[in-house]
């Protein structure tokens, strides 16, 4: 797992969207290379464990995640509307675009 709690959606065995799909989001501010900004996702719970769905794919006609980034939820809270709708109240981070340090110590960008 990434340490910014990022992972692959397929290893936590989340294959369809439409099974998945809750109707919950999540409003975060969000950190794509140096650029920050707020955002809009769905926001799932995998086994009690919040996560934002940052990135969707196409697999065999199947709609499926391709990155969740765990939530820490401490810092989860629900909008006082209700209407399923939560703040985050950390930054998250798409590891799509984060450098990468290889075993070698050499650096390379996602």
């Amino acid at each position: 797992m990434h340490h910014s709690g990022t992972t692959h959606a397929l290893w936590l065995g989340v294959h369809n969207r439409r099974k998945i799909r809750s109707g919950l989001k999540v409003i975060h501010r969000h950190r794509v290379g140096d650029l920050e900004f707020r955002r809009v996702s769905e926001l799932v719970f995998v086994r009690g464990r919040p996560m934002a769905i940052l990135g969707w794919i196409d697999v065999g006609g199947m709609r499926t995640p391709i990155y969740l980034c765990e939530l820490d939820p401490e810092k989860l809270r629900r909008a006082v509307t209700g209407q399923g709708t939560y703040y985050y109240e950390a930054l998250t981070v798409d590891p799509r675009y984060e450098e990468v340090v290889l075993a070698t110590g050499e650096h390379r960008a996602g």
